[in-house]
Order: C-alpha cells, then sequence, then structure tokens
C-alpha cells in the first residue's frame, strides 16, 4: 500500500510517500538526491532486528548511529551529544537522517534534522503500531524537564518506509500502546450518529470493537495493515487542511492533555496514558458513566493495565504547560452529543481547576470500578 501526502506544495516543501507494507524495508528506495544518509537507530529496535536493518543500511551504504531507546533519548543533553556527532562528521545541507524505531525516534530525528544547518532532510522508518501517528504529520520534538515535547518544530519528512514486519518484535505493552493511537483515529473518523435505542454510535468504532476482542488479536498483521493504514488516512486527512495545527489539527491531541501528564508522571507508554485521557475527556463531554465504562470493560479485556492515579494536585502542574492552553484555563478536545463528523462533534474547551478537579475525581471512580479496586 502506497499513499501520497497532498499538501498543497509551494516551492519549498514538495510531498511525499507513505509505504505501509510487509517487508517495506527490502523494496528499493531511492536515495540518489542525497549526498550521504546517517541512520538514527533505537539500541533496542537494532537488537532485535540487527539482520534486516543491517542489509538495508548496507544496500544503501548508509551509516548508522546508536541512540537510547524510547522516550530516553528525547532530552536537550541527547540533542546536542548527536548534533555535535554530525557537525563533527561533516555533515552537509543535501545530507539526509532516517529514524528507525518508534514514535520517540522519528520525534527526536526529525527534531534534529529540522536543527542542523537550519534544515536538512530526514526519513520516517517506524517499526512500532504507535508510530504510524507520529511518523505522520512532521511534528519533531523533545522533552524538557517541565512536561512533555515542549521543545519542537514542524518539519515534514521526505518519505516513510512503514514495515509491518518490525510489528513482530513488539511486547504486549508497545502492541496496546500503539492501538490506543488507532482507536483514538477511529473516535475522531468515525461519523457519529443515533440508533433505534437514541445512543450515539459511531460505527467504525464499533468495528474496530469487534475486529479485536483480545491481545491476540493485536497479533494479526492482516488486521493491523488495515486499521494502521486507516488510522494514516484519518491523521493525513486533518493534517494536510491545518498543517501548522491553527484549527482542526488540534482534535488530534485527544486524550492528549490528561495522557502526556499521567505518561510524564507515571513514566507509562505513551498510548496507555493516552487511552487513559481520551475516557477523562469522554467524562469532561458529559457523557454517561455507563458509556465510558463500557469502554474500560473493552480495555480490560484487551490487557490494558490500570493505573495508581495520584491525587489532582499532582497533575495540575503539569496540565497548566500544555501546549494548547491560551490562558489561565486548561484546554482539552471534548465531544459534542449530536450526529456528525470530526468538524461537527470535536471542539475546544477550556476549564478551570475546580471543574477540573471535580471531573478528575469522578473519572477515577469510573476507573477504580472497572478494575475492581473500590
Amino acid at each position: 500500500m502506497k499513499l501520497t501526502t497532498n499538501y498543497q506544495s509551494d516551492r519549498f516543501v514538495k510531498n511525499y510517500d507513505i509505504t505501509v507494507v510487509e517487508n517495506a524495508l527490502a523494496l528499493e528506495h531511492d536515495f540518489s538526491q542525497y549526498h550521504q544518509c546517517f541512520a538514527l537507530i533505537d539500541r533496542k529496535v537494532y537488537r532485535l532486528n540487527q539482520k534486516k536493518v543491517d542489509a538495508f543500511l548496507k544496500r544503501y551504504d548508509v551509516e548508522k548511529i546508536m541512540i537510547p531507546s524510547g522516550e530516553a533519548v528525547k532530552t536537550m543533553h541527547n540533542f546536542e551529544l548527536i548534533v555535535e556527532l554530525l557537525l563533527e562528521k561533516n555533515i552537509k545541507r543535501n545530507d539526509c537522517l532516517i529514524a528507525i524505531g518508534g514514535g520517540a525516534t522519528g520525534d527526536f530525528t526529525g527534531y534534529v534534522a529540522a536543527s542542523v544547518l537550519r534544515g536538512i532532510a530526514f526519513i520516517q522508518v517506524p517499526t512500532t503500531i504507535l508510530a504510524h501517528d507520529a511518523a505522520i504529520g512532521g511534528k519533531t520534538g523533545i522533552n524538557s524537564r517541565r512536561g512533555k515535547n515542549l521543545i519542537g518544530a514542524f518539519k515534514r519528512p521526505d518519505q516513510v518506509i512503514y514495515d509491518i514486519a518490525f510489528l513482530d518484535t513488539l511486547s504486549e505493552m508497545e502492541q496496546l500502546s500503539g492501538f490506543a493511537e488507532i482507536v483514538k483515529h477511529a473516535f475522531l473518523n468515525g461519523y457519529y450518529d443515533v440508533n433505534i435505542n437514541n445512543r450515539i454510535v459511531n460505527q467504525d468504532l464499533e468495528r474496530l470493537m469487534q475486529d479485536f476482542t483480545s491481545i491476540h488479536d493485536l497479533k494479526d498483521k492482516n488486521k493491523l495493515q488495515a486499521w494502521i493504514t486507516y488510522g494514516i488516512r484519518t491523521k493525513l486527512n486533518v493534517v494536510e487542511c491545518d498543517e501548522l495545527e491553527s484549527g482542526i489539527r488540534k482534535f488530534l491531541n485527544f486524550g492528549h492533555t490528561l495522557g502526556h501528564a499521567l505518561e510524564f508522571t507515571h513514566k507509562l507508554p505513551h498510548g496507555i496514558a493516552v487511552m487513559h485521557g481520551m475516557m477523562f475527556s469522554l467524562v469532561l463531554s458529559g457523557y454517561e458513566d455507563k458509556v465510558v465504562l463500557a469502554y474500560y470493560q473493552w480495555f480490560k479485556q484487551l490487557g490494558y493495565p490500570v493505573v495508581e492515579v495520584k491525587l489532582f494536585e499532582q497533575y495540575f502542574e503539569l496540565l497548566q504547560k500544555d501546549k494548547k492552553n491560551e490562558s489561565e484555563y486548561i484546554s482539552f478536545v471534548v465531544m459534542q452529543h449530536h450526529t456528525g463528523n470530526l468538524k461537527d462533534v470535536f471542539h475546544m474547551q477550556s476549564f478551570n481547576q475546580d471543574t477540573l478537579k471535580q471531573k478528575f475525581e469522578h473519572w477515577v471512580n469510573i476507573l477504580r470500578s472497572c478494575y475492581n479496586e473500590v
């Protein structure tokens, strides 16, 4: 499967191809426009896929640079180390960086590419389910001690090479983390309608729930490829209309406001935290407890772990630093209760501290009732 972005091209930046297929890394790729390529590779990914990755690097004479695994790479210290290393190697403006790893590797490599020599090309080679979201749309960045992704830039990749075979090496937690972003895309992309029982229904989300009923379904690469492609199309439809997040692209942050605070506080996998953040956003949206509980029961059936949630005050400072905030109030992506699609159903809404605390405690009660903690 090959997709091509459909941005309204300008004279500075072109559209790019996204290849999604098993063994995509073994296909023929044209890197002839680059003087030299450097691959920034997640150490864990390399250890699990060394033969496959080395064959790719050798075929295109790409120099490898190993970087820390996961979110640990996204620090100012590692940014400085890699930039200085590339400058020491006499990197040129017509060179290219290749990110081989999950979403954090792509975020980090993209930010290095956006910064070194005021910008060079980079290519995304995502190796996780989660990265089907992170690799698309050109958001790059690193973390601050003050919070997640507070330092970054918009930088389109030159191409995305998504090799489904990498998913064979994922742990169950990595599978669940990535699947949460597919769930997010189903929330965002499905058309909301009212059924005969006067219940709001998203048919895409219902179909996703039928396709995946246990952790074993997440090992079905045919299902995964279909839904990953669905997620990529969903994100493309949004970012092509609003690349710099001045409008509807903000809705892609559904579940991320509290999600980032949970992730940063508990060192959770990104998608696990976002899944809980989406459920909190449903509470903020006024969804009935039984609806939120039904989603939680599905997540529990799939194997999502419970979070040892702290007091609201433990997260409030992080919520205040969220990039979407435009005042002293905290902004969340929430859903309205009527039929329609993305633009009709989702909107941004700001909440004061007292309201958030009340809603937070309500959400915690639902969470604990599902996981039998009360």
